[in-house]
């Protein structure tokens, strides 16, 4: 048995024990059962708000599930990706048998991304910042490139890899921190076949362009021609606290293979956001941004909600690139298929799912889109990369529905 006090940092950074965790031991098969529960006092302060409204209500009582399923999937969102869970085995000496999601929480404790921070009962949180100065850059890049070749790192890289990383994807990064703020440094894999990097900073340069709202971020460049991707965290509150992150995976409850559509994300944000009408033409745009781009890994983990005492809104889009995997269908069904119909298809399906303006956010996603080529040479992407993913984005431009 695996107990766990659930600590949560408000925007402001005052802190609070929100609430109980118990896991048993796995069986040899890894499964095992968790139970959890809002402290008495969470419940009855009134800065206290749901980590789940959909599945976790500022009710009392235990909440049972199967290893972290529904409704418990909010604190699995607290732990890093695959390369993050990577190094959070390494640097804590993890074996096997202790390499469970209970057993992360534990390691991780306050070091992710989010406001969520899993101690031994009657432990305390206290004020930690494991990022990397970014100073250390080139260090941190090619200790990442050490443990993509051998499978490992030494002790003092492994410490510079933090493991808070970012809420999706499995590619090789760091937090890092300078006088502007804290980022999430993205890198170049040794598996990758194209630009990710040029690409994905000139796929937010578009959305921007396309009136998403994106996190800041901007290149450096490193030796040996190598670049590096800053992405401003979002998590980080302005008054020095945190921001709540819940997945819309974890709100829909969506285990396992899945199959939504957008309608459902739309369904979820009027029922459980704090400002639907805001959020969901944004949601609504990111859609239209992700059909005509190709950005087709569009899965539930690459949504979020941030919350905090006001309630639950939509964070800033990340995770964008064009069709890199050649897939061609999405992850989230646009209405009856994977594969998404044209900007006036789209501007239909606006409408019929009651979005104001559908059409005219087709037309500047659209706008923003058509722009791929002149700003993918902006960034520097290869003239090649350039040439192959502008083809695709060509195509689904001028789609006819």
């Amino acid at each position: 048995m695996i107990r766990l006090d659930i600590w949560l940092t408000l925007p402001t950074g005052e802190r609070l024990r929100a609430g109980e965790l118990a896991c048993t031991d796995a069986d040899g098969q890894g499964r095992y059962t968790s139970a959890f529960r809002y402290t008495a006092d969470y419940l009855a302060d009134p800065r206290a708000f749901p980590l789940d409204p959909a599945g976790l209500p500022l009710t009392p009582g235990e909440f049972q599930c199967n290893r972290l399923e529904a409704p418990l999937m909010v604190l699995e969102d607290a732990l890093p990706d695959d390369w993050g869970r990577r190094l959070l085995i390494q640097r804590h000496g993890l074996p096997r048998s202790q390499q469970a999601e209970p057993f992360l929480l534990r390691a991780l404790a306050g070091q992710g991304l989010g406001a969520l921070a899993f101690l031994a009962p009657g432990a305390t949180p206290r004020p930690q910042d494991d990022s990397a100065p970014l100073l250390d850059l080139e260090t941190l890049v090619e200790a990442a490139r050490r443990l993509e070749q051998d499978g490992e790192v030494e002790l003092t890289h492994r410490l510079l890899l933090a493991a808070g990383s970012s809420p999706g994807g499995a590619r090789p990064k760091a937090l890092v921190r300078d006088e502007h703020g804290h980022w999430i440094a993205k890198f170049s894999s040794r598996r990758d076949a194209v630009d990710m990097v040029g690409l994905e900073a000139a796929s937010l340069e578009l959305a921007h362009l396309a009136g998403l709202e994106v996190p800041e971020f901007r290149l450096e460049n490193l030796a040996g021609g190598r670049r590096a991707l800053l992405v401003k965290r979002f998590d980080l509150a302005l008054q020095g606290g945190r921001r709540h992150m819940l997945s819309l995976r974890a709100l829909l409850q969506a285990g396992g293979y899945y199959v939504l559509r957008y309608a459902d994300l739309i369904t979820a944000l009027r029922r459980h956001g704090a400002q639907p009408e805001i959020d969901v033409p944004r949601l609504y745009r990111q859609m239209v941004f992700n059909a005509l781009l190709g950005n087709t890994d569009d899965h539930l983990k690459n949504f979020w909600m941030l919350g905090g005492p006001d309630g639950h809104t939509l964070s800033p889009a990340f995770d964008l690139l064009p069709d890199v995997g050649g897939r061609r269908e999405h992850v989230l069904i646009f209405d009856l298929s994977p594969s998404p119909p044209g900007p006036d298809g789209l501007a239909a399906l606006g409408r019929k799912w009651g979005v104001s303006g559908a059409a005219g956010i087709c037309g500047e996603v659209a706008a923003g889109v058509a722009r791929f080529g002149e700003i993918a040479g902006q960034y520097a992407v290869p003239s090649e990369d350039v040439a192959r993913f502008a083809r695709d984005i060509d195509r689904r431009l001028t789609r006819h529905s």
